[in-house]
């Protein structure tokens, strides 16, 4: 099994971080944060985590759908953006494909509550994270 090192936030005890995590061919790394009672995160927790790496990319195409109550074609054109910079359409595949997962943050050691930090396009001064309760999106907010 491959172990991912996880480093202590020295402000926040309970907060572990991993960097430049790889989860799909083709996608840059991503930053992995989660919470524990303080201690190092769990072979378990590993393992956990391990498996929602390898379903990521679904995972991505599920918060796709919120991430698309949150665009709009004209007004990303009145802002000048470049249209190859944007989803080609407005489906789910399309803005999986345009957003970019930046951070998984789990909310604990089961890997069943977390949240997807993604950028788009057409906001750069703004991560749209997609919270999952129970591995289900659930809700998409706008964050500085």
């Amino acid at each position: 099994m491959v172990q991912l090192k996880f480093s202590q936030d020295p402000e926040e005890p309970e907060l572990w971080a991993a960097e430049k995590v790889m989860y799909s061919v083709g996608r840059p790394p991503i930053h992995v944060m989660v919470q524990t009672d303080g201690e190092m995160p769990s072979r378990e927790f590993q393992k956990a985590l391990l498996g929602l790496l390898d379903t990521l990319d679904d995972k991505v195409l599920d918060a796709a759908e919120l991430l698309l109550e949150h665009y709009s074609p004209e007004e990303c054109e009145k802002m000048g953006i470049d249209r190859a910079r944007l989803p080609r359409d407005g489906t789910p595949q399309a803005m999986a494909q345009a957003a970019v997962l930046r951070a998984l943050w789990l909310f604990d050691e089961s890997c069943e509550d977390f949240e997807l930090w993604f950028n788009v396009p057409w906001d750069h001064q703004h991560t749209y994270d997609v919270e999952f309760e129970a591995g289900e999106a659930v809700s998409c907010t706008v964050n500085d």
